[in-house]
């Protein structure tokens, strides 16, 4: 019988037999394994990072709880994470925010083309209010957001040539993530952009199914993308966050005293990861030498990000005026 019931009940109800027997004698300290998944490879900064929130969690625990990370898609794509983090199939997970989109369309602000300029900029609107108030927003869903990591600025590689105007991408097949907005945007400066899961990237480079994909240098690197492609085009033309989500049920299980602890190693995890992102991305340009890195003049720049006007209103159509402008007024 118990076969069939969903997972996420099943915890519910151990989470209240839990709290039931509690009430039935002194209170014993809460332990627990918490089930993280990504689609990152170990050498990822974002899986480092869950290795250092682990051991954030187990000293200031004693070891109480603890996280075992499942890398390199092993629990699902991207997509997949989040839906299981609702289901309570996973515990906890980092995504990039463009899959966000899909859940609230609120994270479509975030996607338009060559909107941030600097990461300066980028923090104050993800560590204020107006990234706090997207995670708040994910409850609605079944999801509690924890914070914001580092993905980095997105840069457009291809297997062809060097790129330096909409006119050098024209008809190629690219790689995007499953975000509206991406989509859209690539196909305006005349690529042939399609979805598909991350996890599926290398092969489809390799066998040459695709051209062109974009995505942060650190990442292009540890997925071995310069392998197979040896073009390197520096657009800036996405900043790309990394939201940590975590099951409610599992957070709302927690006690106060716990909350405060995961919360508090969330934030020194978040400082160490995004410091370690930075410098993954020089790294990265240091150990590819074969590989042509084309850095782009601000009217080389403007020749893209002019194709951008109809993006601004696909997103106001979507998601209203009132995020873009604060987001706007924000990094401004």
């Amino acid at each position: 019988m118990t076969g069939t019931l969903p997972k996420r009940f099943l915890r519910s109800i151990a989470l209240a037999a839990g709290l039931c027997a509690g009430l039935a004698g002194p209170a014993v300290a809460q332990e627990m394994v918490l089930k993280a998944g990504h689609a990152a490879s170990t050498s990822n900064t974002g899986h480092k990072a869950f290795e250092f929130l682990a051991q954030e969690l187990a000293d200031n625990t004693d070891g109480r709880i603890t996280i075992e990370i499942y890398p390199s898609s092993q629990l699902g794509s991207e997509r997949e994470l989040v839906e299981s983090i609702q289901l309570g199939n996973v515990d906890m997970t980092f995504v990039s925010s463009a899959v966000l989109g899909n859940f609230n369309p609120q994270f479509f602000a975030l996607d338009i083309p060559f909107m941030f300029k600097d990461r300066e900029g980028v923090y104050r609107v993800l560590d204020g209010d107006i990234g706090q108030n997207l995670l708040g927003s994910l409850e609605q869903v079944g999801i509690k957001g924890l914070g914001y990591w580092e993905n980095g600025f997105r840069q457009l590689t291809n297997s062809r040539r060097d790129i330096r105007s909409p006119d050098d991408l024209s008809g190629m097949r690219m790689r995007t993530m499953e975000n509206a907005v991406h989509i859209e945007a690539w196909r305006n400066v005349g690529a042939n952009p399609a979805p598909l899961a991350f996890g599926e990237l290398f092969t489809a480079l390799q066998q040459g199914t695709f051209d062109a994909q974009e995505g942060p240098i650190n990442l292009f690197y540890d997925m071995r993308f310069h392998e197979v492609q040896k073009h390197i085009t520096k657009t800036n033309h996405v900043y790309s966050p990394w939201p940590v989500l975590i099951n409610p049920d599992i957070y709302n299980s927690l006690s106060d005293e716990d909350r405060v602890i995961l919360e508090e190693a969330i934030a020194k995890t978040t400082a160490y990861q995004r410091t370690l992102a930075q410098q993954a991305d020089e790294a990265a340009i240091a150990a590819m030498p074969d590989v042509t890195i084309t850095e782009l003049t601000a009217e080389e720049l403007e020749a893209f990000a002019s194709h951008m006007g109809p993006i601004y209103d696909m997103v106001r159509e979507r998601v209203g005026d009132e995020i873009i402008d604060d987001i706007l007024a924000e990094i401004n």
